[in-house]
């Protein structure tokens, strides 16, 4: 009966390894391809946006080599690699766990951090080719103007009289051969720190729900090794 048990426990084990390896490479993949899409938004994001995703592709890649640990381990009925598999499967668990809690903290910041970014960028607008390049791709991709209205340029750019607006603010066709002009008539009305914060934010809650997925294939891991451990012992102490 105890061999039957045995049995079920090690293939259950075995499974739930293979999840968690396809889990972990989803993990690395979703971290990879947060990091990817923030990169280029580099000037507009603090670096707490960059520590999480970077955070991801690490756990991804040791989740990849503990469950084939676990594997040897469910395979080779070895007790000690069972054990050292749940003692790791017990850290990444917490450091998962606190990954998480962060994510969801930084979710709910995020348009205040992004505002604040967008803000103090705004004065080298014009002077700095790089910021200048990036304010016209996000204003040009998000639909959007300014931090919270297309007004927020205004004092930046000395135009409170003309109300005259960087040409990303206003939607054109290109290849128009004429004048053309943008102010706060013509404008996007959505500001940039709801609207690029919305993707920011978007894209911090995959993180979080990738690592909700792994914290619980971990807890399924460690129950599975504990409970294949505890009857590699009996079975050892009582052939």
């Amino acid at each position: 009966m105890l061999s039957k048990i045995f049995t079920t426990v090690k293939y259950t084990l075995v499974s739930v390894n293979f999840l968690f390896l396809i889990t972990g490479i989803i993990v690395l993949a979703v971290g990879s391809s947060v990091q990817s899409a923030y990169n280029g938004y580099h000037q507009f994001l603090s670096e707490r946006f960059f520590s999480l995703p970077a955070f991801c592709v690490a756990t991804g890649v040791i989740v990849f080599l503990v469950a084939f640990a676990g594997f040897y381990g469910a395979f080779m009925e070895n007790y000690y690699m069972i054990m050292a598999f749940a003692g790791a499967m017990v850290l990444m668990f917490v450091f998962q766990l606190s990954a998480c809690i962060a994510g969801y903290v930084l979710k709910g910041s995020t348009v205040a951090l992004v505002q604040q970014q967008l803000l103090n960028t705004m004065d080298v607008y014009g002077s700095n080719l790089e910021v200048t390049k990036l304010w016209d791709e996000v204003q040009e991709d998000f639909t959007c103007c300014g931090v919270l209205n297309s007004s927020d340029w205004l004092p930046h750019l000395h135009t409170e009289e003309s109300f005259g607006l960087p040409i990303s603010c206003c939607d054109h066709v290109y290849g128009t051969i004429q004048t053309f002009n943008c102010n706060t008539t013509l404008a996007y009305t959505t500001g940039c720190s709801e609207a690029f914060g919305n993707w920011v934010k978007s894209h911090a809650a995959s993180i979080g729900v990738a690592g909700i997925v792994l914290v619980f294939m971990q807890a399924l891991a460690v129950v599975g090794a504990l409970w294949l451990a505890n009857i590699t012992r009996q079975e050892r102490q009582f052939p």
